[in-house]
C-alpha cells in the first residue's frame, strides 16, 4: 500500500518548465513522460484566469482525443483510486474533485504558522516574565488557539462536492457544479494538464499543475451554466506534473476499454485508512483498537481530506435524472 500511495511524499521540484516560445513550453520529465504545454486561450474563452492573466493558459491537452500517457507500472495509474476515486460501479466511475480530495490549505496554515506564533508567544511570555501562570492564556493566545481551530473546521466542515462521473457504457461524462448540471459526450469532454503559475507550490520553489475538465454550456441541461467555460479542478498538484496523468489515465484507460481496463472495477466504497485493518494479525489488531481513538481524533490534523469523506455528513447530491442516465442509483460518495 506504501507503494501505491509514494507520490504523495515526492521530494520539492525546483521550477523546470522550459519556455520554447510564448506559446510552446516543455515540462520536465517525470515517470518516463515530458509533458509540452501549448497555449489554449483561443479554446477557452476569456473567463479564466492564470497568473498570466487572461493572455495564456498554458496546457497539455489530453482529451479529445484521448491521450495514452506512458506509465511505468500499474502502480502509478492505480494510486488514483486509492487517492482520488469516489467508487467504481462496473459501468461507471466516481472522481473525486480536488475540493475534496485536497482540503487541507486551512490546516496546514494552521499548523506551519499559527501554532509556531502561538508557542513562541507562549514560551517567551512564561520563560521571561514569572508573573504569568503556564496553565493561563492570555486574550491574543486564546485568539490564536480559537483561530487554528477555526480553520481546521472549516478544512473538515465545509459541503463535499459531487464527483464527476465517467459512464463507459454510455460514453457520457455527468457533471454537477454550482447547481449546473452537464451531460458531456466523451468525445466532447476537454481535459487538461494545465501549467498554474497562480499556485506558488512549496514557496515557489516548485511548480504546479491543475488537471481541469472544462465546463461549457451547450453541454449543461439546467440552464444554469456561465457564459464562459468554466474549468473544473480536479487535481492540483505541487509537486510534480505525474500526480495529474495518473489520475488521467485511470480515467482514460476506463473510459476507453471499460471494466477491464482497470484493477478496481467493481469496487463502490471508496478507499479509506483504518485501524485496525482486518488483514492484521490478532495481537496487531489488539493494538489497533486500543491506539484507533488517538488515530482518529489525529485524523483531521493529519489528513483532513480522509476524515472530512468519512465523516462529513454535508454532501452535495447528484439530481435524480443522473440516477437515470446512469442506470444505477448510487448516492454515496
Amino acid at each position: 500500500m506504501l507503494a501505491l500511495v509514494k507520490k504523495q511524499t515526492k521530494v520539492l521540484m525546483p521550477n523546470k518548465i522550459t519556455k520554447v516560445s510564448k506559446d510552446l513550453w516543455i515540462g520536465a520529465e517525470e515517470d518516463g513522460y515530458t509533458p509540452s504545454f501549448i497555449n489554449t486561450i483561443k479554446r477557452r474563452g476569456h473567463g479564466f484566469s492564470t497568473g498570466f492573466g487572461t493572455s495564456h493558459i498554458m496546457e497539455d491537452v489530453l482529451n479529445p482525443p484521448a491521450k495514452s500517457i506512458p506509465m511505468q507500472d500499474d502502480a502509478q495509474y492505480n494510486v488514483a483510486f486509492y487517492l482520488y476515486s469516489a467508487g467504481t460501479h462496473g459501468d461507471f466511475i466516481d472522481m473525486r474533485v480536488n475540493s475534496v480530495h485536497n482540503r487541507q490549505t486551512l490546516t496546514r496554515a494552521a499548523q506551519f504558522l499559527l501554532l509556531p506564533m502561538f508557542l513562541f508567544l507562549y514560551f517567551i511570555l512564561r520563560l521571561g516574565r514569572d508573573d504569568v501562570p503556564w496553565l493561563y492564556l492570555g486574550p491574543v493566545e486564546l485568539g490564536l488557539v480559537v483561530c487554528m481551530l477555526l480553520m481546521c473546521f472549516i478544512d473538515v466542515c465545509r459541503p463535499l462536492r459531487t464527483p464527476v462521473r465517467f459512464h463507459h457504457k454510455n460514453q457520457e461524462v455527468y457533471v454537477f457544479h454550482k447547481k449546473a448540471l452537464y451531460r458531456i459526450p466523451w468525445k466532447e469532454c476537454e481535459i487538461a494538464t494545465m501549467f498554474a503559475p497562480h499556485h506558488v507550490g512549496y514557496g515557489a520553489f516548485s511548480d504546479a499543475y491543475n488537471l481541469n475538465l472544462w465546463l461549457y454550456p451547450q453541454h449543461c441541461v439546467n440552464n444554469q451554466a456561465r457564459s464562459q467555460p468554466v474549468a473544473l479542478n480536479l487535481l492540483m498538484s505541487v509537486s510534480g506534473h505525474s500526480e495529474t496523468y495518473s489520475y488521467w489515465e485511470f480515467v482514460r484507460r476506463f473510459m476507453s476499454e471499460g471494466p477491464t481496463g482497470i484493477s478496481f472495477a467493481n469496487q463502490p466504497q471508496a478507499f479509506v485508512y483504518k485501524i485496525p485493518h482486518a488483514n492484521w494479525s490478532l495481537k496487531a489488531r489488539i493494538i489497533g483498537w486500543i491506539l484507533a481513538p488517538v488515530f482518529y481524533c489525529l485524523l483531521p490534523f493529519i489528513s483532513p481530506s480522509q476524515f472530512a469523506t468519512r465523516f462529513n455528513p454535508i454532501k452535495d447530491q447528484w439530481p435524480d435524472v443522473v440516477h437515470q442516465w446512469s442506470g444505477k442509483t448510487v448516492k454515496q460518495h
